[in-house]
């Protein structure tokens, strides 16, 4: 996009000096010939990123600084184009001489073929519009089988593996099978392939317990650092451990997290894609709905991982007191359980206390509770001495409880107040969106079902897929508002209402090469893609701007002579004279483009969204504006003799 501008400049200037003119004049007339359309695109391009200000969330973040860096190398460079370059042209160019016109020839040709092709479908226009016209249906069609998905998934050479025991392992059970498991994971990635290993096993049940996935002592999770140059992608190991691990270690629950920071904080920090909440109040219930939909969603394509976040299942120890006995000791309650607390947490969470260290002003906190090591039986339990206001003595808690074995939620989560359930599903060999769409289909039978989903009780589909509708949402308001700001800037710079309306009809032709690019390299939708195609708004209409403005030119010209030029003669010739600076810049921007839509990362969508909308729009702009034009700039009757 930035040498755009200055091809059209140099282009015009060249022709100027092969029809005979001086340099001065030459760069004079080529540079001013072309200011006015060239401020056309310039406002048009700057334009089609203000919509940026209007995304919401992370997105926001990612594009905003983009938008504005390719404003200013935009401006800029159209400072270059009208006074640097014109310039230098005037300076270095030399008039063209046999040989270089000899050169021209192929170009020439190239140029009469076009003319004859243009002149052909001038005369079948009808044709013609309609057959653009079903192809831009078919092509809008073409964008249902396209895929969609927040961010496209690239290689962060790195991955994460969650690992779940059976609820309620102890954390030296729990580390022992983290070993196993570290094994069988630097088994099957090779050794110069692997960089780190790093495990993070169970949860201490205080403030730390906010920075961890981990909910209990029978969870961890392996951080697999991949080295800078691996041989193999991260998801080709993350699908050969999927197969391997749970047949090494049957009843041990494992999912794979193949994202890196930026996709951890597109979808919040959640461990899949999808994310889906039922939301009631007792679990036991809301368990029984997520089941049904864990059972489905395991049968759908390209649903991995699903697994449900809480467990109703981990091994408990009921403490029934005797309020008479405890009452008789001149114990409460409140008393007996703060002492339990101690014993085996801490008092800190009932009766915080601090020590300031008076060196470096930091505060510490303390509290009393057992060595690990002393917890070694319910005996232990069983002995803990309770003391109280009224019973300075110790008592045996023994002695005012009783014990029984049971079961008890392994945690409990709240969304605004209300308890849920989560659901997690990843997705591999498919979109995001396909596989949300069948879950999401699935949701909406089972909740309409009462006797299935009881009253009280909801379905909620949110997480990444919930952010992407809401940034799909803000970039196709950002795209339709897009189109309409350049349309409105074009007529005040046109003067017409009509003139726009010919050129904005690059926008759909356009649209059309991104529809096929992107199904046929089976790219799917995603914000990159999304702002590739607001970029292609304002880098395809610069081909109908170089047209349509040139023929108005030379349909003004003549008429101050009265010499009379019809609609049809004015785009011809101003087709046979654009035609090399409209394949210039668009050459160029698909060249420079196309390592991007090769080899980007990230950023392969939105490069292949510009290329496919650049190649449709420079291969059908160079007729069908002229068919549009001929249609609606009426040829003006002749003024009489007598008038």
């Amino acid at each position: 996009m930035l040498i755009d501008e200055s091809i059209v400049v140099l282009e015009n200037t060249a022709r100027h000096l092969h029809e005979g003119a001086s340099q001065f004049e030459a760069a004079l007339s080529g540079a001013s010939e072309v200011m006015r359309p060239l401020t056309i695109v310039t406002i048009t391009l700057c334009v089609v990123f203000f919509p940026v200000v209007f995304i919401t969330g992370i997105g926001k973040f990612l594009f905003t600084p983009m938008a504005k860096a390719v404003i200013f190398a935009i401006v800029t460079s159209r400072l270059l184009a009208s006074t640097f370059v014109p310039v230098c042209a005037a300076r270095f160019f030399r008039a063209s001489s046999k040989s270089s016109s000899e050169g021209e020839d192929w170009f020439a040709r190239v140029r009469g073929r076009y003319l004859d092709l243009l002149e052909r479908v001038l005369r079948l226009r009808w044709l013609v519009v309609g057959a653009v016209a079903a192809l831009f249906i078919m092509s809008m069609f073409i964008f249902k089988f396209i895929g969609t998905e927040l961010f496209p998934q690239s290689d962060a050479g790195q991955f994460t593996v969650h690992v779940r025991g059976m609820t309620g392992l102890r954390v030296e059970k729990t580390e022992q099978l983290i070993s196993e498991v570290e094994k069988a994971v630097q088994a099957a990635v090779l050794e110069r392939d692997r960089k780190m290993v790093i495990s993070n096993i169970g949860v201490l049940l205080d403030w730390p317990a906010a920075y961890t996935p981990n909910s209990g002592p029978q969870d961890a999770f392996i951080l697999v650092q991949l080295a800078e140059h691996h041989g193999r992608s991260t998801f080709s190991y993350v699908d050969e451990l999927r197969k391997k691990l749970p047949e090494q270690f049957p009843g041990t629950e494992f999912s794979f997290d193949t994202g890196g920071m930026l996709t951890a904080a597109l979808n919040g920090g959640l461990p899949s894609p999808i994310n889906i909440q039922v939301e009631g109040n007792k679990l036991e219930q809301a368990r029984d709905i997520a089941e049904k939909i864990k059972r489905y969603a395991e049968t759908v394509r390209g649903a991995v991982d699903v697994r449900i976040q809480q467990r109703l299942d981990a091994p408990a120890i009921n403490i029934d007191i005797d309020r008479i006995k405890a009452a008789q000791v001149g114990l409460t309650q409140e008393e007996i359980v703060k002492n339990v607390v101690t014993a085996l947490n801490s008092s800190i969470n009932f009766a915080p206390s601090f020590w300031i260290d008076e060196k470096n002003g930091n505060h510490y906190f303390i509290g009393a509770q057992y060595r690990e090591n002393d917890i070694r039986s319910i005996n232990t339990v069983l002995d803990i001495a309770v003391t109280g206001k009224s019973q300075p003595m110790p008592v045996a808690l023994r002695t005012v409880a009783k014990f029984s074995r049971g079961t008890a939620y392994s945690e409990i989560n709240h969304l605004n107040i209300t308890r849920v359930t989560d659901i997690f599903v990843s997705v591999r060999d498919r979109d995001v969106g396909a596989v949300a769409a069948n879950i999401q289909n699935y949701i909406e039978k089972l909740s309409s079902d009462r006797a299935q989903v009881p009253e009280g009780y909801s379905i909620h589909m949110r997480g990444e897929v919930q952010s992407m509708q809401a940034l799909f949402k803000s970039l196709g308001f950002g795209l339709v508002l897009a189109v309409v700001l350049v349309y409105l800037v074009m007529i005040v710079q046109f003067r017409s209402f009509l003139d726009p309306f010919i050129v904005m009809f690059a926008v759909p032709l356009g649209l059309i090469g991104v529809a096929w690019m992107l199904f046929l390299t089976h790219t799917h939708m995603s914000i990159q893609s999304m702002m590739g195609i607001i970029m292609m708004v304002g880098i395809v209409t610069s081909f109908s701007v170089l047209m349509v403005d040139f023929a108005n030119r030379i349909l003004a010209g003549p008429a101050e002579h009265n010499i009379h030029k019809t609609p049809r003669e004015a785009i011809l010739e101003a087709a046979n004279i654009r035609l090399r600076p409209i394949l210039m810049t668009g050459i160029a921007a698909i060249l420079g483009l196309t390592p991007m839509a090769i080899a980007g990362g990230a950023n392969i969508p939105l490069a292949r969204a510009v290329v496919g909308g650049i190649l449709a729009a420079v291969a059908l702009v160079l007729f069908v504006v002229p068919v549009l034009y001929v249609f609606f700039k009426r040829e003006r009757p002749l003024p009489t003799q007598s008038s």
